[in-house]
């Protein structure tokens, strides 16, 4: 049995308990609690030391979003290509701005930032179909775009002016969404130094607002059940949903991987529908994608089974997934597909030839190294193509590339 020292030994250990002792009453002890974040003053110092007595749980303020999102924290929310990552997440932040139920779940109402870093026309389209689809919205709604991408992946970063540009706008966010991780790196590796700065720059951003920060991402290139990048992420995250596309159909599979505190693996169904939500210079229908619906399942998601990537592959579709992230623009090939993140295939090949060195043979001259470096393009692309791991079609007269 451990013996535990009385309140005289530690008295005469470490000095006199304030109101302890001699028949004195209890005396409340200084109220040193401040905010996560919060800066010191004269009279609190940096470090502060909450009696047992005094620690409490506040269990009203748990949630965000009810046992799926804490109300403050970090968060991931990651999948491949075309999953409809970002039409569920901003369906997701629009309801929390609205204290609407989400998914059969409460939510705490509270503002939110939606940082657009990839995409802002689509997230403009997404906000008009969800007005069109909705009755009886507020006149105002306290959602806020952020149509730019800071930089959050270097020490130099964009986070002082980004906390300054939310606070001088007068809002206080719940929420704060970053879509996507890649977009927001800067400069930073996303498998080394800048990921680890972006991790400590998402979770400064949560403490100071006290808020929950959602980062949409990308699964790992082979392994579509794990997040790209460096595993800090992993580690620092409260919460990590995985996105999958169901085959075949406007939908998708959430799975609850991992939720602080709480049973985790809670699968969703969601169910997209596209609206018209306008014409274009041509008279032509401009759509975009919204969430019909979303209730739990035990079915395991349908997706088509992964392919494994040959290793003369892998560094072309590492090149091809990068140049999407920081290059692509969102387009619909053809009449028959739906808007994709699409790239030139010209900024890839600039990009794949930086990566790729060839060796010059005794003969060469720049000539035939240059049309060596042509054909190994060529032909890595074509071998892409042919294993349906990269689509590419002809638009406006210039060839674009794209992953199903």
């Amino acid at each position: 049995m451990i013996d535990h020292p009385n309140v005289e030994d530690i008295t005469h250990r470490f000095g006199r308990v304030p109101g302890r002792g001699n028949g004195a009453a209890p005396q409340e002890p200084p109220n040193f609690y401040a905010p996560p974040g919060a800066p010191p003053t004269r009279d609190r110092p940096k470090f502060m030391l909450e009696p047992f007595e005094t620690i409490r749980f506040e269990s009203d303020g748990e949630w965000l979003v009810k046992r799926m999102l804490p109300r403050q924290g970090v968060g991931a929310f990651y999948g491949a290509s075309q999953s409809f990552k970002s039409f569920v997440v901003s369906d997701l932040a629009w309801h929390v701005a609205l204290g609407w139920e989400w998914a059969g779940r409460r939510v705490t109402q509270t503002p939110a930032v939606y940082i657009a870093a990839e995409g802002a026309a689509g997230l403009r389209k997404r906000k008009i179909g969800f007005e069109r689809s909705r009755e009886n919205l507020p006149a105002a709604v306290p959602f806020y775009l952020i149509p730019a991408a800071p930089n959050l992946g270097t020490e130099q970063g964009d986070l002082p002016a980004l906390i300054a540009a939310i606070e001088v706008a007068g809002v206080a966010p719940g929420l704060i969404v970053v879509d996507t991780l890649a977009q927001t790196l800067g400069a930073g590796d996303e498998n080394g130094g800048g990921m680890i700065t972006f991790v400590a720059n998402a979770t400064a951003l949560a403490n100071h607002f006290r808020a929950f920060v959602l980062i949409v991402h990308h699964v790992g290139l082979g392994d579509d059940k794990r997040m790209r990048g460096h595993s800090s992420l992993i580690g620092a995250i409260d919460a990590q949903i995985l996105c999958e596309r169901r085959e075949g159909d406007l939908s998708t599979t959430l799975t609850l991987q991992k939720l602080k505190d709480e049973e985790s693996r809670v699968r969703l169904a969601v169910r997209l529908s596209r609206v018209v939500i306008g014409r274009d210079e041509d008279g032509e229908d401009v759509s975009t994608l919204i969430v019909d619906g979303i209730e739990e399942t035990d079915d395991d998601p349908k997706t088509i089974a992964p392919k494994s990537i040959p290793a003369s592959q892998r560094l072309f579709m590492e090149v091809v997934a990068q140049a999407i992230d920081e290059a692509g623009k969102r387009i619909r090939p053809s009449s028959e597909w739906p808007i994709v993140s699409a790239v030139s295939e010209e900024i890839v090949r600039e990009r794949y030839y930086e990566r790729i060195a060839e060796t010059p043979q005794p003969d060469d001259t720049p000539e035939k190294l240059a049309e060596r470096q042509r054909k190994g393009f060529n032909r890595a692309a074509k071998a892409a193509i042919d294993a349906r791991r990269l689509l590419a079609s002809l638009k406006n007269g210039e060839r674009v590339l794209w992953l199903p």
